[in-house]
């Protein structure tokens, strides 16, 4: 277990604060393992049945894990009926969208791998979920962190000055303790 790491389950199941045990070996986890999840498109608040949870409000309120086409890049956020839409960061501004797609499967299948500082899962005993990225194809990987008394969404990356990026009240901010979103 890396330093100060601890476990815990966060929202639907989802394993968090832990870390994969064997090496899921090159390429990451299995088609099959990858296969159980879709990204289901979704507008205005939508929230499709099977969406992972990720975070959740201050007030209890569940934020689930999403992801939008946004100037060249497919950049990973928040979605939730209250929010009426997505939202992420972008160029330090909090971006909103009335489309985005939101990730269905199952939770368990999941865990929270948490993080200091950069990330860098090469040679790790972790895969994250990558399906997002930059323009230039860089990977952008789903985190989230604890904020104003919530679980923020957002995005964390190796080339990241900021480790870590959310959007929460109509800015982009910046956390070096947070959590990656692997698969178990």
């Amino acid at each position: 277990m890396m330093q100060g790491q601890e476990r815990g389950y966060g929202p639907q199941g989802g394993q968090y604060g832990a870390h994969h045990q064997q090496q899921q070996g090159p390429g990451g986890p299995s088609p099959q393992a990858r296969s159980q999840f879709q990204w289901v498109p979704a507008t205005n608040g939508s929230i499709p049945p099977n969406a992972v949870q990720g975070g959740r409000e201050k007030d209890g309120k569940p934020l689930y894990i999403a992801r939008q086409w946004y100037k060249g890049g497919l950049h990973p956020g928040k979605a939730a009926p209250h929010l009426d839409g997505f939202y992420m960061c972008y160029d330090s501004k909090e971006v909103q969208l009335k489309e985005y797609f939101v990730l269905c499967g199952p939770a368990k299948a999941l865990q929270w791998i948490e993080v200091n500082g950069r990330v860098e899962p090469n040679g790790a005993l972790w895969t994250p979920v990558t399906e997002c990225h930059e323009a230039d194809g860089k990977p952008l990987y789903i985190a989230k962190t604890r904020y104003d008394g919530g679980e923020q969404l957002g995005k964390a990356g190796p080339h990241l000055d900021s480790y870590m990026c959310f959007p929460y009240g109509d800015k982009e901010r910046d956390a070096k303790h947070y959590y990656v979103l692997a698969y178990v």
